[in-house]
């Protein structure tokens, strides 16, 4: 009698009697592929944008450089230098001290030169002052001056100053150095510089004048004057390119 399909849907046995091997996939189907990722091309800068900066640096450097050139023959023809102030003397009378108050007068001598022998150089707007340590005591303004070449010009400052408030620390430093024999004041000036060549103009710039640790020997009595003679001061101002050739000029 033939064997027959069993109703119950599970696979005819083998002739040995076991169930045929299962020789189905065990995982579940793959996902279907998608579609693969494209790139984008490389991008390449439009050619003519290079075109329009090429002649930009090349005009940049230019300038540059005829600037530069035309500097150099400048500084060479003219020669700038920095001008000098001196503080000739110092004094100070009806100078006393008070909890945390300072009175006093003091009289000041300064010497202003311009060693330039093209350029000459004009000062507006001038203040004078004196500070301690950093700190400001009084101050006043000067008229307006100008100097030709290799020129020379004396000025003069006078200060007052009533129970003019300072800090605590600040009158103690002065005491101690009045104690001493010496009280080391500083001498400032501030002014709005121009220099002039020819008909050529230099913009305006602020210059600062300053001379540090002035030493005056004021007594018992309130007065005293400066100490060892006259001082020269260091000279301030902002950077530009007249400045630049200036202090080669110095060098």
């Amino acid at each position: 009698m033939e064997n027959s399909r069993p109703a119950t849907g599970y696979p005819a046995p083998t002739h040995n009697g076991y169930p045929p091997p299962n020789t189905a996939y065990p995982y579940s189907a793959p996902p279907p592929q998608s579609q693969p990722y494209s790139y984008p091309p490389y991008y390449q800068p439009p050619t003519r944008r290079n075109n329009l900066l090429r002649p930009l640096v090349v005009a940049a450097v230019a300038v540059t450089v005829i600037l530069g050139c035309a500097l150099l023959i400048f500084w060479l023809v003219v020669r700038p230098r920095i001008p000098e102030f001196h503080l000739t003397s110092l004094s100070v009378s009806n100078f006393s001290t008070n909890q945390s108050q300072v009175t006093g007068n003091w009289d000041a001598a300064i010497e202003a030169y311009n060693p330039n022998k093209k350029m000459r150089v004009s000062y507006y707007d001038v203040v004078s002052g004196i500070y301690y340590d950093g700190n400001y005591l009084t101050r006043t303004p000067l008229p307006p001056f100008s100097q030709d070449t290799r020129e020379r010009t004396p000025l003069s400052a006078k200060f007052s100053v009533i129970d003019s408030y300072v800090e605590r620390k600040v009158l103690d430093s002065i005491n101690a150095e009045r104690a001493r024999g010496a009280v080391k004041f500083d001498f400032r000036l501030e002014a709005i510089a121009g220099f002039k060549y020819g008909g050529w103009r230099t913009r305006r710039r602020l210059v600062r004048v300053w001379c540090p640790d002035v030493p005056v020997n004021v007594s018992s009595k309130g007065s005293g004057s400066l100490v060892g003679g006259a001082r020269k001061c260091r000279f301030r101002y902002s950077f530009t390119f007249m400045s630049f050739w200036i202090i080669l000029g110095k060098v």
